[in-house]
């Protein structure tokens, strides 16, 4: 007998091995596969590892190119309704806003009308020294103040050099808005567009016009100059309020064609229950305004243009503060 075997005696009385050694033996090598495979895996993780260390570091990383975010998150309530001045518009009644345009060319004329008996509405362009004295002044009366935005060039080509016009990258498009926006300041409720070209025409600028309005949550007053503008049908899908102008007292035309746009302004309202009368200023169409503000009848509520724009929004029943 070997000395290393443990002898059993069975019950023919001859030695056998053991049952408890052949089981010892089994859980042994079981125990070692395990271990076996325990190692093989680390070493060959490590080993993964290593190679991907290796290709991460033979790999450039190249950042995403840069977004300009034009949508910001809209506020609890939009600045055209944040700012909107204080008015109680009968449901059943039509609404009328006139909206006194201020170039910077005659702004004492315009600048007049701010203390007048009326819930006059007002677009000041930006591109002049005391713009924004004069939007702070609008609004210190309850009135509200509007940025009149240059979509083009003036007639004498102008002095502005942040004009919106096409062929400008979706960057400086975006800028120009902003510069207008933030010289006119916190408290306007939206914009009117002046001189507006081609530019209406342009799904792609537009789109980024419109990003910036809505993400300052403001509304838009479309001067209607250009019959195949897109500038309504395009912003309103972005989320921006517009409401398109239903006539217009033009600066250097005579008093009577003034009177007449102001009277027709009337008539649509009445028919379709708003509308709203851009006024540039000059001495014949402020006076002609301030005429026919003493003579008009009361069919028809004068309102701040906010309200006008919301009537639109929501049907002539739904205008409540």
């Amino acid at each position: 007998m070997d000395d290393d075997e443990i002898p059993v005696r069975g019950a023919s009385g001859r030695e056998e091995p053991g049952i408890g050694m052949i089981a010892l033996l089994g859980v042994g090598v079981f125990v070692a596969s395990i271990l076996t495979m325990v190692v093989i895996n680390l070493v060959g993780g490590a080993l993964t590892g290593l190679a991907r260390s290796d290709n991460a570091e033979l790999v450039a990383f190249e950042p995403p190119p840069a977004t300009i975010l034009t949508r910001a998150p809209a506020p609890d309530a939009p600045a055209w309704l944040a700012h909107a001045a204080p008015f109680d518009a009968p449901p059943g009644k039509p609404l009328l806003a006139v909206v006194v345009l201020d170039d910077g060319t005659h702004s004492p004329l315009a600048m007049q009308a701010v203390n007048w008996r009326a819930p006059l509405s007002f677009a000041i362009a930006a591109d002049f020294d005391v713009s924004p004295f004069r939007i702070e002044q609008v609004r210190r009366a309850g009135r509200e103040a509007l940025a009149l935005l240059p979509l083009g060039y003036a007639p004498e080509f102008g002095r502005d050099p942040n004009v919106l016009r096409r062929g400008l990258s979706d960057a400086e498009l975006l800028r120009r808005l902003r510069w207008h926006l933030a010289r006119a300041g916190e408290g306007i409720i939206g914009a009117v567009d002046q001189y507006a070209g081609d530019i209406t025409r342009d799904m792609r600028a537009l789109r980024t016009i419109g990003d910036g309005l809505a993400a300052g949550g403001l509304l838009m007053v479309e001067s209607a100059d250009d019959p195949d503008s897109l500038l309504s049908a395009r912003l309103r899908p972005l989320g921006v309020p517009v409401g398109r102008r239903t006539t217009r007292v033009a600066r250097g035309g005579t008093a009577d064609a003034a009177f007449a746009a102001l009277v027709d302004a009337e008539r649509h309202a009445f028919t379709w229950g708003t509308a709203i009368v851009l006024v540039e200023a000059d001495g014949t169409s402020m006076q002609a305004l301030s005429e026919w503000l003493e003579s008009r009848g009361g069919s028809i509520a004068l309102a701040p243009v906010s309200h006008v724009v919301r009537r639109l929004r929501t049907g002539p029943r739904g205008a409540m503060n």
